[in-house]
Parts: structure tokens; C-alpha cells; sequence
């Protein structure tokens, strides 16, 4: 058999033929290979000796190597070439669960730390909503990351910034260019630092709760009055708060409210 670490560059450079770089392109992944930009997002997680660290797509490794001597690393990665890759470069060290991080059970940790593919940057972020973590510092690509730190009234602010800060607080640290990756993508990524938290209101029905969020979004140039009346058909509209504003000015606070009212 011969070993995924053989060709011109021992570890990556060069990849069997199932694991081209046309395929690896359709999985969403964008390797990062600036070791400058690794430094400052293993630094911006301040991560204390003997924590627990979870890396979800470790890829090549330029972060995991980085993060092993700082605490209890775990990393997850869904492609059998690349595990194989890390299994062998780090001798054995490395506790890896080879799956699909979106299907897999993930470990509770202390901080989070990952360069999330494109594809699956939503759906992976909201999984990773329901296990324990205390923060988080991630790579996304810069649009998904300016909508998920997005303030109310803001061009960016959406549906995807409100459920987000619902579970943490966002913040952007920096910006990463295409030309840290390879192969390239066609856009830059944006690096931020989530802190969990609970929200500063109270919501009684979950369920209501995103339908109205996903209903003031859906429909985001009507009033809240207009917006409402078509989700919500049989409710008493009209003695609700913030009827003549648009959705997209409410905070989540306003929009908790709203759905408490709608729910009684």
C-alpha cells in the first residue's frame, strides 16, 4: 500500500488521484498554508494550558500543530485521505474522529478553533450550538462572517445574525486573504471570535421565535404589520409593538418580544 505521505512534498503537496484538487474543491476545501495568519488565530484563542480544544477540519494541520502542546486536542476531519495524513505525521498522537462533523457525536470542549468549510459554514455552526463549549475563534468566508457579527438596520444584518447571537457573542478579528489558501478560493475569509452566553431575553416558544425571525427576513422591506399578517394569519396583529417598522431595524430582544406575544 503505498503511504498518502509519499511524492514531491511528503505530506500534501501531491495527492493520489481520488483526492485531486478539483475534488477537493467540491468538499469546500481551502487549505490554509499562511503560518503568519495560524499564529494569530491560535493566539486569539487564549487558550490557558490543559484545556480542552476541539479543530473540526484540521486539513493539513497547520493549526493542529499549533494547538496540540497548548491542551486536549481532538480534531475531527471527514476526508479518509487527510486523516491518514494526520494519523502519520503526528504519529499516533492526535486523537482524530474520522467522520462527518455534521453526523458524528462531537466532544464538549472549552474552546473551539477551525477553518469551517464554505459549503457547511451554516449548518456546521449551528451543530456546533448544541455542544458545550465556553468560545470559539473560526474562519469563514467574509460574507457569512460580516452577516453573522451584523448589527440591527445594517445591510448585512439577516436571519442568520439574529438566531447566531441568540447562542453567542460575535466579534470580527480579522481579515484573511485568498492567497492564504490553497488552492485559492474565490473570495477572502474573515476570523471571529464567538463567546457563549445566553441571551439578555427570555423566550417562551422556541418555534415561534424563528418563525418570526425567519418571517421579518423573509420579507424584510415590509412592515412588521404586513410581514406578520402572512405567517401569522389568525393572530391580534394589530396590538403588537413595532408595527410601522421594518424587520430588519429589530433587535433580537425586539423580535424575542414580539414572538412572546404571539405565542400566548
Amino acid at each position: 500500500m503505498t503511504s498518502p505521505l509519499q511524492g514531491e512534498d511528503r505530506r500534501f503537496k501531491s495527492a493520489p488521484a481520488h483526492h485531486s484538487r478539483r475534488r477537493r474543491k467540491a468538499m469546500g476545501q481551502h487549505f490554509l498554508v499562511d503560518e503568519n495568519i495560524a499564529d494569530c488565530i491560535v493566539a486569539a484563542a487564549e487558550i490557558t494550558s490543559g484545556e480542552r480544544i476541539l479543530e473540526v477540519g484540521p486539513g493539513r494541520g497547520v493549526l493542529t500543530e499549533r494547538l496540540m502542546p497548548l491542551g486536549k486536542l481532538v480534531a475531527v476531519e471527514k476526508d479518509r485521505w487527510l486523516a491518514a495524513v494526520l494519523r502519520q505525521r503526528f504519529d499516533g498522537e492526535l486523537l482524530l474522529i474520522e467522520g462527518d462533523a455534521l453526523e458524528v457525536e462531537l466532544p464538549a470542549a472549552d474552546v473551539i478553533v477551525a477553518n469551517l468549510p464554505y459549503a457547511i459554514s451554516s449548518p456546521l455552526l449551528f451543530r456546533l450550538f448544541d455542544v458545550e463549549w465556553e468560545r470559539a475563534v473560526l474562519m469563514f468566508q467574509e460574507e457569512f462572517a460580516r452577516r453573522l457579527v451584523a448589527s440591527p438596520g445594517s445591510k448585512a444584518y439577516g436571519r442568520l445574525s439574529v438566531m447566531a447571537q441568540h447562542h453567542v457573542a460575535c466579534r470580527k478579528l480579522f481579515r484573511v486573504s485568498r492567497t492564504s489558501f490553497l488552492p485559492q478560493p474565490r473570495v477572502h475569509s474573515l476570523v471571529v471570535r464567538l463567546e457563549r452566553r445566553a441571551p439578555d431575553y427570555e423566550v417562551r416558544d422556541f418555534t415561534i421565535f424563528e418563525r418570526v425571525v425567519a418571517t421579518l427576513f423573509q420579507h424584510r422591506r415590509k412592515t412588521v404589520r404586513n410581514a406578520l399578517r402572512l405567517e401569522f394569519p389568525d393572530a391580534t396583529i394589530e396590538q403588537l409593538p413595532h408595527l410601522q417598522e421594518r424587520g430588519e431595524v429589530l433587535t433580537p430582544t425586539q423580535m424575542a418580544g414580539l414572538a412572546d406575544l404571539l405565542s400566548v
